[in-house]
């Protein structure tokens, strides 16, 4: 405490940073508790208050690029932004390098860390410097020109980069500095995933506290406060569930237009990672009695998945078809520490004609990665697996407990049948369950050396997206009523006071190392 005590004294800058931090969480917690108990605002409305004020502390709090791979996402995002303003010409250099502004060089380059041979990219381990260097930058660049960057775009639907590609071209137009630049973004990507996470939960039929309280863990606010792409799957995971339960349970019957948002849902989700294709299974729980005719019921089926395939064959022909057909010599290879060194990954028609071998392994990485993948899931650790940043052991499994609490104590809205039956559930089941495991096997050919016997690459924020469906496929829903959805609510108070604790205490200790 002495310490930052003289640090706020010895750093103006930084010490009026902790005060309008420490206001603006006093701030959004008493706001929230009066639109949750006093004037009873809905709960839509709510969350894209929370999500945009929360997200953009966690925003501040942790840097640009210091989310998993956002650096990778920068590039995509810079690329289509430079598409979308059609500058500059040419749009790569003769060796295939996306030239960037010089003013945003130092982003992926950072000349402060004193490594002219080394690029590091900047805020990949926050440092005081670091920190410093944002303070004293000003709104508007200071550089003119252009130069390049080494770092290659994800290969991925365009339509991931739109919303943060947006912020990047309204600051280019204004000539803004890098540092604005990347904020823009960053707050475009959220404004995105409030919007469409507050259109999931309005036309939730029920679980809707289970959503907002999955979207209080400390890695969906450090995903979607940021310039990943995963912030474009997440919200479009939770409109595609809330879309499906809202087919089982309205009223009028479906026609072409309920048909047209789920194939539109399809074509953008499926090709950004064709995993998340299999979230798409859920819409068989939608009875066929539900439509107008049952020809248009299996019309419905034969258009979404027309439009999953459609979606991943034109954004991902190459690498779709390479997985698909091998060639008999195709050797795969990682580089799985990032030094340089590639090795040979396990070989997909080796492993499948040793099926012992393989449920071995998946086996092994449940006792290895296990419990690595539930404290990922929420927050621990955050950033590029920085120990600095990690959000509480024993209130991450609190935080896994919550959304099963909550989906039990909300409100249910008044539909006309019970809200999911045996069957409906055992889909919802069967799909979590095989999402997991076909990601596990997806990693081990991809990324997992031969000889190793566990998974290495997979991350517990990869099972968000299919964790509601998990939920709920297991608790019994909206039970107590209104006396329910105060305790909900409840909980999610305490999410949103536990998560600005965390962002005023992480703020402090990254300026102290």
């Amino acid at each position: 405490m002495i310490k930052l005590l003289e640090d706020m004294r010895v750093y103006p800058a930084f010490g009026r940073e902790v005060f309008f931090l420490f206001l603006l969480s006093v701030l959004l917690f008493l706001l929230v508790f009066f639109l949750f108990f006093l004037k009873k605002t809905r709960l839509s409305q709510v969350f894209f208050i929370t999500m945009m004020l929360l997200g953009s502390v966690y925003s501040f709090v942790l840097m640009p690029l210091s989310a998993p791979d956002e650096v990778l996402h920068y590039v995509g995002a810079y690329e289509l932004s430079s598409k979308m303003l059609g500058t500059p010409k040419p749009l790569y250099d003769h060796d295939g390098n996306l030239r960037i502004r010089k003013e945003d060089t130092e982003i992926d380059d950072w000349s402060g860390d004193n490594k002219p041979n080394e690029a590091t990219v900047f805020g990949m381990f926050i440092q005081r410097e670091q920190i410093l260097e944002r303070q004293e930058a000003g709104f508007f660049a200071k550089e003119g020109g252009y130069g390049y960057t080494l770092q290659k775009p994800v290969s991925t639907t365009p339509f991931a980069y739109f919303f943060p590609a947006l912020g990047f071209s309204f600051a280019r137009l204004i000539s803004a500095s890098r540092f604005t630049l990347l904020y823009f973004g960053r707050f475009f990507n959220l404004l995105f995933f409030a919007f469409m996470g507050a259109i999931a939960i309005e036309k939730m039929p029920f679980g809707r506290e289970m959503l907002f309280s999955i979207s209080l863990f400390p890695m969906t606010l450090e995903l979607v406060s940021s310039l990943s792409y995963d912030t474009f799957i997440l919200a479009l995971s939770f409109v595609l569930l809330s879309i499906v339960l809202d087919y089982q349970h309205r009223e009028e019957k479906l026609g072409l237009k309920e048909i047209g948002i789920i194939c539109l849902l399809a074509v953008l989700l499926s090709p950004c990672k064709m995993i998340y294709s299999m979230l798409f299974a859920s819409c068989v729980v939608v009875s066929y009695r539900r439509f107008s005719s049952p020809l248009l019921y299996f019309f419905a089926i034969f258009a979404v998945g027309l439009s999953i395939v459609l979606g991943v064959l034109l954004v991902n022909f190459d690498s779709f078809s390479r997985y698909l057909r091998p060639q008999a010599d195709t050797v795969n290879v990682s580089d799985v520490v990032g030094d340089g060194i590639v090795q040979e990954t396990y070989n997909r028609r080796e492993t499948f004609a040793q099926p012992d071998v393989f449920v071995k392994i998946l086996r092994n990485t449940f006792m290895i990665k296990g419990k690595e993948y539930l404290l990922t899931m929420v927050g621990n650790p955050l950033g590029q697996f920085d120990t600095r940043v990690s959000f509480p052991e024993g209130l991450c499994y609190l935080f896994l407990l919550f959304p099963f609490a909550t989906a039990i104590l909300g409100e249910k809205k008044a539909i006309r049948k019970k809200t999911l039956n045996i069957a409906q559930r055992t889909v919802f089941l069967l799909l979590s369950v095989g999402l997991v495991l076909v990601t596990l096997t997806m990693m081990l050919f991809a990324y997992t050396p031969k000889r190793t016997d566990y998974v290495l690459g997979v991350q517990g924020r990869y099972f968000i997206p299919v964790l509601p469906f998990f939920i709920l496929s297991l608790v019994p829903l909206g039970l107590r009523g209104k006396k329910g959805e105060k305790l909900a609510r409840g909980i999610l108070l305490f999410q949103i006071l536990a998560n600005l604790v965390f962002c005023i205490y992480t703020y402090c200790t990254l300026f102290q190392s």
